[in-house]
């Protein structure tokens, strides 16, 4: 059953009149699809036929108006409304809690201009990150934005969620991608920030609804910035004696102002994985992807200089092809057919980011906590910048029961992301908050920072309409002030 209460088949009446019988739904098969997103616990539960919550509706706009008439329609009536795009996130941010509406953005994927002058491209919110792609690439251009999840997730979420792709080093994380937004707020109201490079007119209003999660309005067109398809591409990959040794001639990589593409350290456990089809690493070894994209010039200065860095930190040279091959395979390559994600498996990837000071000390704290539960890890630092990077720390196990391996699950991530924040670290770099780490908001803002977080929420969205619970936000028609400590981590 849904925890809203409203006329389901008057309400689909009346968006069937704004929107089209063709862009309402409440079909069974359409509400039990849209009762996930990709968060593995969700998974998990589907696996044990468990399909509640569902929404009650599915509506697919095209444009604009169509969004500002559902929120006026769900205001009017109290109904909560779950954006989606792609449907790719791994937090629970797309799943409806409260039954409602889920508004499916995918029909608005209009590529509405190109500006080689100035290097942008408008597009609408549902227009999938590989589709952009093939379109710029086509015209010798790139966002630089390649995330994992490229081919399911669409610019909007990427923006929603404050996503990171694996050329994050060069090119920033999708929030420095983004020059301006179109957003409808929940009243219906069309907010549009400037096409400017820069401005310091006060706040930057776009960087509100970047990372809120459709919380405080739907984002429905982004203006991004382009660069040239790089001249060259070269690969390259390094054995370290130690991941300390790796982390060390990184920090030299940034402070000679080099910007390789592509900065991948991997811990001992994940260098055996990414080796095994090469070679047997040493104990202890990490191994240092690298990959140039650039002008030819640029190309080479960057290989000789960081050749030069690696080879004084005593790593060995392995040449290009782990490197490549990684990049070959990087969308299949941590799921082949051997591993058996059945009943009483749990995995997933926590991905934390801290500086420098901190990194390395927050990599082990984690581990230990992590590895105290009978759970393997295997951890990467996939993305650099010049004062700290991420932590991908992959985990996976098994319990006697599917139930007890949710409940296991749980514990991983209370432990971890509880490590994270004790060394110093933030507990997201860029999968976002969703209903996951929901409970940690008021640890990471502070209470100070979580209630001023709560205000614009209620200023925006007194109703509370828009994906209430995601960010900590609203949760069952009230600010939710849960600890982890309380329910292990996990709004269930």
């Amino acid at each position: 059953m849904s925890s809203t209460s409203f006329n389901v088949r008057r309400v689909r009446r009346q968006l069937e009149h704004l929107l089209g019988k063709e862009n309402v739904s409440d079909a069974e098969i359409d509400r039990i699809c849209y009762s996930r997103d990709t968060w593995p616990l969700r998974l998990m539960q589907l696996g044990r036929l468990v399909t509640k919550p569902q929404p009650d509706l599915i509506v697919w706009p095209t444009r604009v108006e169509h969004i500002q008439q559902v929120l006026r329609v769900a205001n009017a009536e109290h109904i909560p409304v779950t954006p989606v795009s792609g449907g790719g996130g791994v937090c629970g941010g797309a799943l409806p809690t409260q039954g409602g509406i889920i508004l499916d953005l995918k029909k608005m994927n209009r590529i509405c201009g190109l500006d080689e002058e100035s290097y942008t491209v408008t597009v609408e919110t549902g227009v999938l990150g590989y589709e952009l792609e093939q379109y710029l690439s086509a015209r010798g251009y790139t966002t630089g934005h390649a995330p994992s999840s490229i081919f399911s997730s669409a610019v909007g979420g990427f923006a929603a969620a404050r996503s990171a792709g694996v050329l994050s080093s060069k090119y920033g994380k999708f929030e420095d991608i983004v020059v301006s937004l179109e957003v409808v707020l929940p009243n219906g109201e069309v907010l549009r920030t400037k096409t400017v490079p820069r401005s310091s007119m006060g706040p930057d209003l776009k960087q509100l609804f970047i990372g809120s999660e459709g919380t405080l309005g739907i984002i429905t067109e982004l203006t991004l910035r382009i660069c040239p398809v790089p001249e060259s591409t070269k690969f390259a990959s390094f054995l370290f004696p130690d991941l300390h040794t790796g982390m060390e001639a990184v920090k030299q990589i940034f402070r000679r102002d080099l910007r390789p593409a592509l900065i991948r350290l991997y811990d001992e456990n994940e260098t055996r994985f990414v080796l095994g089809r090469f070679m047997s690493p040493p104990e202890g070894a990490s191994v240092l992807n690298l990959t140039y994209s650039a002008t030819k010039e640029l190309v080479s200065l960057e290989r000789r200089t960081v050749t030069r860095i690696c080879e004084a930190a005593e790593a060995k040279s392995l040449g290009p092809k782990p490197s490549k091959h990684w990049w070959d395979n990087r969308f299949d390559l941590y799921y082949p057919s051997s591993i058996n994600l059945g009943p009483g498996m749990l995995y997933d990837v926590l991905d934390v980011a801290a500086s420098y000071a901190n990194l390395e000390k927050m990599y082990w704290k984690m581990r230990e906590a992590i590895e105290k539960l009978g759970v393997s890890t295997m951890s990467h630092f996939s993305h650099f910048y010049p004062d700290g990077g991420n932590i991908y720390v992959i985990f996976i196990g098994h319990a006697s029961s599917p139930e007890k391996a949710e409940a296991k699950y749980s514990q991983v991530w209370k432990v971890g992301l509880d490590a994270a924040h004790r060394a110093g670290g933030t507990l997201s770099h860029q999968h976002g908050v969703g209903l996951l780490k929901a409970p940690w908001m008021p640890i990471e803002h502070g209470p100070s920072g979580f209630a001023l977080i709560e205000a614009i929420k209620q200023h925006l969205d007194p109703n509370n309409i828009l994906n209430p619970g995601k960010l900590g936000l609203g949760s069952n028609g009230s600010h939710s002030h849960e600890s982890p400590t309380a329910n292990g981590g996990v709004n269930q």
